[in-house]
C-alpha cells in the first residue's frame, strides 16, 4: 500500500486522482476498519501536514474550523468555547485523551458514524461544509450534505466547517456506557436564538438514533416563537421523545432510547439556558 503526506490541498487532490486512494484524517476509525478487512485501500493520503486544514479562526461573520483540527484542539479553544458551546461540550466527552488528540472533526464527518459526537452540535449551530475536489469547490449546509448518498464523491476532500456567528446559545449532552470514554448511545444538541424570554428560533439535532445525525424540523418549529418556561421545557422533552421514536422505528433499542432521551435533552437544555454561549460552565 502506498502512503503519501502532501503539504498542500492541491497536492492532495492530485494524489487522489489515482483509483483506490483514500484521504487519512486522524484515522481512529479508518485504521480499525482496515484491520477488520472492511476497507482495503491501495494508498493513503495523510492530510496531517497541511497547515491550513488545522486552523480555527474568525473570518467576517463566520467561525471557520479546518477539517484536520483535532477534538483536543477544539476542546482547548476559547473561540469554540465562546462561539460554539455545544461543540466545545461535545469535545470534553469524546473518547479518551489519546483519541481526542488524534481524531479530527473532518474525519468525524467523513466516517459518518451514527454516533459521531461532532455532528449534532454542528447541525444545531447551522454549520456549512466546504468541499474541494478536482471538479472545484462547494459550500453546502451540513444538514443537506448528510442527506446525500454517497456522502462524498470519490476524491472529495473536506476542507472545513463554517459556523455563522448569529448570537445563538447552544448546549450538548449524550448518554454513553462509560463517562468520557463512551461512544454515544444517544446524543442531542440544541441551539436557540432568544430575546426577552422568548425562543425566537430553535434547532434540535440528534445522534446515535438513526443511520446519520439529523435535525428535527418539526420539533424546532413547535418550540420556536414561544415563551421560555416550564411548559416549553416539557414540550421540548416530549417532542424529542417523539422524534427519537420516529427515527428508530421498530429497532430493539427504541423503547429504551425513547425514555432515555428525556434526561439527555434536559441536560443539554440546562447548559444552554443556564450559561448561554459565552461561558464554559
Amino acid at each position: 500500500m502506498d502512503y503519501f503526506r502532501p503539504l498542500s490541498i492541491e497536492e492532495a487532490l492530485g494524489l487522489a486522482q489515482q483509483p483506490g486512494r483514500l484521504f487519512l484524517a486522524g484515522g481512529t476509525d479508518l485504521s480499525l476498519h482496515m484491520r477488520e478487512g472492511r476497507i482495503n485501500p491501495l494508498g493513503l493520503i495523510d492530510l496531517g501536514k497541511i497547515a491550513e486544514l488545522k486552523e480555527i479562526r474568525l473570518e467576517g461573520e463566520w467561525l471557520e474550523i479546518g477539517s484536520m483540527t483535532t477534538f483536543y484542539d477544539l476542546g482547548q479553544s476559547d473561540l469554540i468555547r465562546k462561539q460554539a458551546k455545544a461543540l466545545w461540550q461535545a469535545c470534553q466527552t469524546m473518547g479518551s485523551p489519546q483519541i481526542r488528540h488524534q481524531a479530527t472533526i473532518g474525519g468525524n464527518l467523513g466516517n459518518c458514524s451514527p454516533a459521531a459526537d461532532g455532528l449534532p452540535p454542528l447541525l444545531a449551530l447551522g454549520a456549512e461544509v466546504e468541499l474541494v475536489s478536482a471538479r472545484g469547490r462547494e459550500r453546502v449546509l451540513l444538514a443537506d450534505l448528510l442527506k446525500r448518498t454517497p456522502l462524498l464523491e470519490s476524491g472529495t476532500l473536506i476542507k472545513g466547517f463554517l459556523i455563522p456567528l448569529q448570537g445563538w446559545d447552544s448546549g450538548f449532552a449524550k448518554l454513553g456506557r462509560r463517562q468520557a470514554l463512551a461512544i454515544a448511545r444517544l446524543s442531542t444538541a440544541f441551539a436557540l436564538k432568544r430575546q426577552d424570554g422568548v425562543a425566537l428560533e430553535v434547532r434540535a439535532a440528534f445522534g446515535a438514533v438513526g443511520r446519520r445525525a439529523f435535525l428535527s424540523e418539526p420539533l424546532a418549529q413547535s418550540l420556536s416563537g414561544r415563551v421560555l418556561n416550564e411548559s416549553w421545557l416539557e414540550d421540548a422533552v416530549k417532542g424529542s421523545q417523539n422524534a427519537v421514536a420516529e427515527a428508530l422505528g421498530s429497532r430493539a433499542s427504541a423503547p429504551y432510547k425513547r425514555v432515555a432521551v428525556g434526561g439527555v435533552v434536559r441536560q443539554a437544555l440546562k447548559t444552554m439556558l443556564g450559561g448561554g454561549n459565552h461561558d464554559g460552565d
